[in-house]
């Protein structure tokens, strides 16, 4: 990605933010923009690439991996228009996502094998607090993957993707998970 493809992107990202209160008021911008010069870094010419990366890596170790666990891979392809809300506990690794990505907090994009095979996911998809997204899927244009899910199989496009409901158990079932708390143990 050149100069002016980076710029463009940011242009996108930095749009996606005016309901924030500006691009340049929100973290998540940042985290975008850092992720960006990461990548602009690597295709920069041999003598400028090394102090280039060098300097990402510094910056991205100390500001967003640090304070916020925040970690997208520079090897990962993600389209103009990457909006951050909440940007907490995120895992990015190396792998192709499309234009107007959001990412809310606690969100997991990871692998499964040996080697590591990615998802791909597509246009205009959301993942909200706490989704997973894990091993070789496909996640289609403008799905929703909800709070929570953890998501093994492809995705097609514009579908939502929800958790189960929740159960409650009976103190006699909880009993069979061996719970130790002497308030299940009176009758």
């Amino acid at each position: 990605m050149g100069v002016g493809a980076t710029f463009r992107a940011l242009q996108r990202d930095a749009a996606r933010y005016k309901k924030l209160g500006g691009w340049y008021r929100h973290e998540g911008f940042w985290i975008g923009a850092t992720y960006r010069a990461g990548v602009l870094a690597r295709s920069l010419p041999f003598a400028l690439r090394i102090p280039s990366v060098v300097a990402y890596r510094i910056f991205n170790k100390l500001c967003w991996r640090t304070l916020l666990n925040v970690n997208i891979n520079p090897k990962a392809r993600i389209g103009p228009g990457f909006y951050l809300i909440h940007p907490r506990n995120i895992w990015i690794p190396s792998t192709e996502i499309g234009d107007n990505f959001t990412v809310f907090h606690d969100v997991t994009i990871g692998a499964n094998g040996d080697p590591p095979e990615y998802p791909t996911i597509g246009n205009n998809v959301v993942l909200f607090v706490g989704a997973r997204v894990l091993g070789r899927v496909k996640i289609g244009n403008g799905a929703k993957i909800g709070a929570n899910c953890v998501v093994t199989t492809n995705v097609n496009p514009g579908a939502v993707v929800v958790p189960p409901a929740n159960r409650v158990l009976s103190p006699a079932m909880a009993a069979v998970f061996g719970t130790k708390d002497p308030l299940w143990d009176q009758t």
